[in-house]
C-alpha cells in the first residue's frame, strides 16, 4: 500500500499500520508500526511506543520547519540522503523519547527536497526476537527506499 499526503509518499509494509497527518500549526509526520497504532497520538509515538509488543517496531518521520536558526540542509540537518541500512547495533535506549523497558531507539537528521526531517524508530526486540528485528530493519530500509518527497513550497 501507497500512503501519500502533505507532499510526503511511502510504500507501507505488508501488515503494518501507518498514518500520516499533520497536527494544527504542525508539519507532516508520518507514524508506521508493525502492530496497531492509536487513533490520535504526539509527533514521535509515545502512546504508540507506550503500547508497542515485544517483536515490533515503530517509526515516526516528522518534518520540522526552518527558522529561528534551523535551516534546511545545514548543520544537524546537513545529510542529504534519506538514512538506511540500520542494524541493532544502531539503537540503544538512551535514545529514546520515554525509556522503557525492552526498548531501544535511534534518531537520525536529515533534508531532502529542501524539507528538514528527523527519523526516530523504536524496536522491541524481546527475548530471542532477532530474527523479528532483522526482518522489521529490512522492511523499514524498503519504506525509506520508497520514500519520495515533493520540494518545499516558497513562502
Amino acid at each position: 500500500m501507497r500512503l501519500e499526503a502533505h507532499g510526503v509518499g511511502v510504500r507501507i509494509p505488508e501488515g503494518w499500520e501507518a498514518r500520516l497527518f499533520r497536527h494544527p500549526g504542525g508539519e507532516p509526520t508520518l507514524h508506521v508500526g508493525s502492530f496497531p497504532l492509536p487513533p490520535s497520538d504526539g509527533e514521535f509515538g509515545s502512546r504508540a511506543t507506550a503500547s508497542m509488543p515485544a517483536g515490533a517496531i515503530f517509526l515516526a518521520l516528522t518534518e520540522y520547519r526552518p527558522g529561528a536558526g534551523l535551516r534546511a540542509g545545514e548543520g544537524l540537518f546537513a545529510p542529504a540522503l534519506v538514512p538506511a541500512g540500520f542494524t541493532r547495533g544502531d539503537f540503544h535506549p538512551r535514545t529514546l523519547l520515554v525509556a522503557r523497558a525492552g526498548q531501544e531507539g535511534l534518531q537520525r537528521f536529515f533534508t531532502v527536497s529542501g524539507r528538514p526531517f528527523c527519523l526516530y524508530v523504536v524496536l522491541h526486540p524481546g527475548r530471542g526476537a532477532t530474527v523479528a528485528a532483522d526482518h522489521h530493519l529490512r522492511a523499514v530500509d524498503g519504506l525509506l527506499g520508497s520514500l519520495a518527497v515533493t520540494p518545499a513550497q516558497a513562502t
